[in-house]
């Protein structure tokens, strides 16, 4: 799930609240989609615990359920506005602050029911690390806690069509102009921007300590 559709199924839910009296042909044409790219992100929606559906005699669209969250206190709307937001802060360069968002989001999807939070941790994903920090998420997950552990792992990249694999010591990751960068001994230059990197292999090595 990319952060346009997200947008969309932002922009749904607000409506849907907001302008019932409207019909799916309407829908459909304020969000520039098919009828049937429509009733998607309904049933998208319903998986996620925002139902609705169209009632002829009301002329207009009726709420079923909107799921909230006890810990919280957070509508399925103040979740997608959360998940933009923090995808908005990957532009700045504070990994820091865009890293802490990023782990607060992942605790309140940690909370969700089983169906809605596999929905949410792929739109997290998605939307914050891959559209973010413009870096496959399978490899963020794989050199947080190699960083952490100091543990040494092997880099697979694609250079000039060809994959490598390069044996490093991880020891930081950067942030700058909104993209991931790996700062790690046994690279050229020190440094590899993680959108190069095709995916992450531990090792059982420690990396040497400085």
């Amino acid at each position: 799930m990319n952060s346009r559709r997200l947008a969309r199924l932002m922009g749904i839910i607000c409506d849907i609240k907001a302008n019932p009296r409207r019909s799916p042909d309407e829908m459909c044409r304020r969000f520039s989609v098919s009828r049937r790219q429509f009733y998607k992100d309904r049933d998208t929606l319903a998986r996620m615990g925002f139902g609705f559906h169209y009632a002829r005699g009301k002329q207009g669209f009726l709420l079923d359920k909107e799921l909230t969250f006890n810990v919280s206190g957070l509508s399925l709307a103040d979740l997608f506005a959360l998940i933009l937001a923090v995808r908005e802060l990957t532009g700045l360069s504070d990994f820091g602050l865009a890293m802490g968002a990023l782990a607060g989001l992942r605790r309140l999807v940690e909370q969700l029911p089983a169906g809605p939070r596999e929905l949410f941790q792929d739109a997290v994903d998605e939307v914050v690390v891959a559209d973010g920090f413009g870096c496959p998420p399978e490899v963020l997950r794989e050199l947080e806690p190699a960083i952490n552990e100091g543990r040494r792992v092997v880099l697979v990249v694609e250079r000039d069509g060809q994959a490598q694999r390069l044996s490093v010591d991880p020891r930081l990751l950067t942030l700058k102009d909104g993209r991931l960068s790996l700062e790690a001994d046994g690279l050229e230059g020190g440094r590899i921007a993680l959108a190069e990197v095709r995916k992450v292999i531990a090792t059982p090595f420690f990396s040497p300590r400085q």
